[in-house]
């Protein structure tokens, strides 16, 4: 609200300065003041018949571009009917829309922006709040889901769209089961999901528009189903290679996921990368072990250990698709993490041993190697 007050104080001043460029002296001033010491204060003297000038205080259209890339998309839409200098020349130069309300979202106002340079939408307005028995539960919006795509596809130069990202603690995937109260809330998300992949298949989003918020973040595309769905696999032949390459939670096999991927242009580069490599090297995780410093003395320390999934797709890479032997040594130290007390590595054995079978440059003198039977017994891990 402030900033839009300040916006029309702006154009107050723009319409009441661009009609001309004198203005009379005030009428309070033009009676004749004799006596001046009589004043409260001291003001310089001003001739009645004296013009002031005021020079021209009209905005550059950048200016007000700037100015509505922070308003409400309603208000934006709204200054664009205010002149022709607003429609022409102010709207195709925002960069920013902020989307609250589903009424929005209608193609006649996104064709008032002729393509322009907009750069980044957030939508607010997908996911619904609802009191639900006393407590809070959310429900997709399906009237949002279904006009997403064909709004966002009058946009040429997209490069983010955030779909409520400021649904703190709403993953759309993991609270499917528990949190939406509307039974085809998946089917939404799903429908939702399959257009998207329609409009990177055709060219409608550029491969280079990352889709953001809780339903796409990384990984975060969660399918129930028991048995590999098209879905999936549509998801990973469109969306674009980061976002396909982290869709771990998909139900199609890791195989099937790294062969999809690598049948698309560009995709046998990305998994050739070491990017992927390191990435899953960090993704490790830490178990306490006691370790013996002298007879009878012990401290803890912890070692890197990795899960069953994680060496199941570094296995796949650096067999099919990467060669692990092309990464520095330095890498991978670091993608493994020291101890931040002493510096030093320790990594379960097998693990190492695996390490080594995939041709990743490591060594016992870079790292220390600790038996799996060495971790405390009270710790549950996947393995």
């Amino acid at each position: 609200h402030c900033c839009l007050f300040n916006a029309l104080i702006h154009f107050i001043i723009y319409i009441y300065t661009s009609s001309t460029d004198t203005i009379e002296a005030p009428c309070f001033l033009s009676h004749t003041m004799t006596n001046t010491n009589d004043l409260p204060c001291k003001r310089p003297k001003i001739d009645s018949n004296q013009e002031i000038i005021v020079e021209n205080t009209e905005l550059p259209s950048e200016v007000w571009a700037n100015i509505l890339d922070y308003l409400p998309f309603s208000d934006v839409i709204q200054c664009s009917v205010v002149s022709c200098n607003m429609l022409r020349d102010v709207l195709p130069r925002v960069t920013q829309l902020s989307i609250f309300r589903k009424e929005e979202l209608r193609i006649a106002f996104a064709r008032r922006f002729r393509g322009g340079n907009v750069t980044q939408i957030d939508v607010y307005c997908l996911i619904l709040c609802i009191d639900h028995d006393q407590e809070e539960q959310f429900s997709l919006c399906q009237y949002t889901a279904s006009r997403i795509v064909p709004f966002i596809c009058e946009f040429t130069k997209l490069d983010a769209v955030g779909l409520d990202v400021d649904a703190e603690g709403i993953p759309l995937g993991t609270y499917f089961r528990d949190t939406f109260v509307q039974e085809d809330s998946v089917e939404i998300v799903r429908s939702l999901v399959r257009s998207i992949c329609g409009a990177y298949q055709t060219g409608a989003i550029s491969q280079e528009a990352r889709l953001y918020g809780p339903a796409f973040q990384a990984g975060a595309f969660i399918c129930y189903k028991a048995e590999a769905c098209n879905l999936c696999k549509m998801y990973c032949q469109s969306f674009p290679l980061e976002q396909a390459v982290n869709a771990r939670a998909t139900c199609i096999s890791v195989r099937e996921r790294l062969n999809t991927i690598a049948s698309r242009p560009g995709g046998a580069e990305c998994l050739a990368s070491k990017t992927l490599a390191l990435e899953l090297l960090r993704s490790n995780y830490e178990v306490p072990f006691m370790l013996e410093t002298a007879p009878n003395e012990y401290i803890t320390k912890t070692a890197k250990v990795f899960s069953k999934a994680v060496m199941e797709e570094l296995e796949i890479l650096c067999k099919d698709y990467f060669n692990a032997k092309s990464l520095e040594k330095s890498d991978v130290i670091e993608a493994l993490g020291s101890d931040e007390d002493d510096g030093d590595i320790w990594l379960v054995g097998k693990y190492y041993e695996k390490l080594l079978e995939f041709d990743f440059p490591v060594s016992n003198s870079d790292l220390n190697v600790v038996d799996e039977s060495k971790l405390l017994s009270d710790v549950h891990y996947h393995m």
